[in-house]
């Protein structure tokens, strides 16, 4: 099994960046992601591959819920993302906060330059490989700590393949909000491609926690990463199933000192 880095395990990390609504801070923007960076936390973003095969940090299959755009992310093209806005975001004052643009994973990476761990979620529910291969071009020569995690085994297979080199995580959860048949959603949910993945940690819902393939993963050896944690007391009892979370919402600081 491949090393685990201690900021993978130690470190609260923050999910889609340090983004808040009261002050303008749009999820999985410039601005979130240099706000972690500041305030000392590791990065969650996810990514997906765009219509001219440039790799975008956005959650969302769909536009509609963080823009005034509507239709499916992936049949843009990164000029089509030039002229579209993350609701909610403003521009500051900050020369980190840059802009309020939906920004492609090298403008992630340029701007973070190492500052901080990213933990990156490859966002695949398609056919393995464009999109990964993309994600490796991207990352080549980047100076700073990263590892990756997937939903989909067959893209942490691949990653165990090609980058092996490259800490990676299996994410499971109930499945509940995919369109997976049951026999699949149960596959899933149980880890039962973990021997197949050799994932280095899980990734795991919190709110299944705790849950006997999980609790049998961990003690084999492989960490658990919780997701996600929205308030204090939610990472206080999800550490006692897992490693480490990942959260938003709250003050994480205050979750350190409880160290």
């Amino acid at each position: 099994m491949s090393r685990i880095p201690d900021w993978l395990l130690h470190r609260p990390i923050a999910h889609r960046g340090l983004h808040d609504v009261a002050h303008a801070i749009a999820e999985s923007s410039l601005p979130a992601f240099w706000a972690a960076a500041r305030a000392g936390y590791p990065i969650e973003l996810d990514v997906r591959l765009l219509a001219d095969g440039e790799v975008v940090v956005f959650h969302d299959r769909e536009l509609d819920r963080l823009t005034n755009a509507s239709g499916p992310i992936a049949a843009r093209t990164s000029e089509d993302l030039a002229s579209l806005t993350l609701l909610g975001a403003s521009m500051g004052d900050d020369p980190k906060r840059e802009d309020a643009r939906i920004p492609l994973l090298h403008d992630v990476l340029d701007l973070i330059a190492g500052a901080t761990p990213l933990l990156i979620e490859i966002k695949n529910e398609g056919e393995v490989g464009a999109l990964e291969a993309a994600t490796v071009a991207a990352l080549e020569g980047y100076v700073g700590p990263f590892a990756i995690q997937s939903f989909n085994p067959g893209t942490v297979r691949w990653w165990r393949d090609t980058a092996p080199a490259v800490t990676r995580g299996l994410l499971a959860g109930d499945f509940r909000f995919e369109p997976v048949d049951e026999a699949t959603r149960r596959r899933l949910q149980n880890l039962e491609d973990i021997e197949a993945c050799e994932p280095d940690f899980i990734g795991y819902d919190i709110r299944l926690l705790p849950f006997e393939p999980v609790t049998r993963a961990r003690k084999a050896g492989r960490p658990v990463l919780g997701w996600t944690a929205r308030s204090l007391e939610e990472a206080l009892r999800a550490l006692e199933f897992c490693d480490n979370v990942i959260f938003e919402g709250f003050d994480a600081a205050k979750l350190r000192s409880t160290a």
